[in-house]
């Protein structure tokens, strides 16, 4: 395979540039243009090597607003790229096109300097892809070269991974299942190593209604809104230490009113990490016990769900972790694997069943900040990881 990887190394400067380019356009997750417009062009590096590429519109995403009710926010499309859906192995390879950046946020601008990319989205994900893209060119220079046909493949490019993937969770659903293994391009470690387990997540709301009135006039006819929610809070994190290695994290509370009104609204906003799938039913019970109490006036309301399940390294996921290091022993890198706490779609396809490697992207770090950076030489590096292990993969049939 040594002429497909140094084909990989001779478009290092390619690389480099598509990267930069497409750092360059503005991706948050809620700016629909700038998201239809990477799109676009990264449909156009793929029609090469694609015998289908699919444009599918997500379904707004439902966000609670500050007073309680739902309020739609438009999405742009995912990609469904395929080649090859009758080979007798399917691989499926992922990453997002958002990012964390809004459209006014003041880090717009990519600099590079002798070794470092830097800029939003250059490691989060758009560094990994691009090494999707040339590990699978790389790929099918090999596949038209040898007439080896069996290996398919099947790319998911989502477009709401940074909010949780909550209307593309049914794009997994569908495209990824039956799929032999996964490869996803969240940037790697900043060391390097892979992650292995993780941990799973939800994101959830308690809307606290009460009675607003007159502060001086009617105050005993109020129900302080505000105060019912911050009970709910410290509730909440109260849960903290319970169960081993579940956090419960009580991120912001909106709602309020003037300061002569009683507020008759307040929202609670938190997150839960939880380390094993069946603690679910005992947390959930939990949050039903904290919003079933409330005083008289008062109501309490739960919005949310687990959205990520936790990743378990089973026997099919650590074969496939040996697999990416075999493949990184041969090209000189020691790759180890690491639990995190964070998520990501990994987790999503690993409750599909679908065994998967999700931080196959560049190195880098800082991510979900203003200094986010990439290493240059990381893109060569992680693209012929990939490739090499596609063909490996192909090889053996399995």
């Amino acid at each position: 395979m040594d002429p497909y990887l140094a084909w990989i190394d001779s478009q290092q400067a390619a690389m480099e540039t598509l990267l930069v380019d497409w750092a360059s356009i503005n991706t948050g997750t809620y700016h629909v243009a700038g998201v239809q417009h990477l799109a676009n062009e990264v449909a156009g590096q793929f029609e090469p090597i694609a015998e289908s590429i699919l444009r599918l519109p997500l379904p707004n995403h439902l966000e609670t607003d500050n007073r309680g009710y739902a309020t739609p926010l438009p999405l742009g499309d995912s990609l469904v790229i395929t080649r090859r859906s009758d080979a007798p192995l399917q691989a499926v390879l992922a990453i997002h096109l958002d990012t964390v950046y809004p459209v006014d946020s003041p880090f717009q601008k990519v600099d590079c300097t002798a070794d470092q990319i830097k800029g939003p989205g250059v490691a989060d994900a758009k560094g990994g892809l691009v090494v999707l893209l040339y590990s699978l060119l790389a790929f099918e220079r090999y596949a038209a070269e040898t007439g080896d046909r069996r290996l398919g493949w099947r790319v998911i490019l989502n477009s709401d991974e940074e909010i949780g993937s909550p209307s593309s969770a049914d794009v997994f659903a569908r495209y990824a299942d039956g799929a032999d293994f996964g490869m996803l391009y969240e940037p790697s470690l900043p060391n390097g190593n892979l992650v292995g387990q993780r941990g799973g997540s939800g994101n959830f709301s308690i809307i606290a209604r009460g009675r607003s009135a007159h502060a001086g006039r009617e105050f005993a006819a109020g129900r302080n809104a505000v105060i019912a929610a911050a009970t709910a809070a410290n509730r909440l994190h109260q849960l903290n230490g319970r169960w081993p290695g579940v956090t419960v994290n009580v991120a912001r509370i909106d709602g309020g009113s003037p300061y002569n009104v009683v507020p008759d609204v307040a929202i609670v906003r938190f997150n839960i990490r939880y380390p094993r799938p069946e603690l679910e039913t005992e947390i959930s019970a939990a949050l039903d016990e904290i919003v079933a109490v409330a005083e008289e006036g008062i109501s309490l309301t739960l919005q949310g769900k687990f959205s990520a399940p936790p990743k378990l390294i089973d026997e099919r996921h650590a074969a496939l972790l040996q697999q990416i290091r075999g493949c990184g022993l041969s090209q000189g890198l020691d790759l180890q694997w690491e639990p995190s706490g964070g998520v990501c779609d990994g987790n999503r396809l690993s409750a599909l069943g679908v065994p998967n490697v999700d931080t196959l992207g560049v190195r880098g770090g800082e991510i979900h900040s203003v200094n986010e950076y990439m290493w240059r030489a990381s893109l060569a590096e992680r693209a012929k990881l990939s490739a090499s292990f596609l063909i490996t993969k192909s090889l053996a049939g399995k």
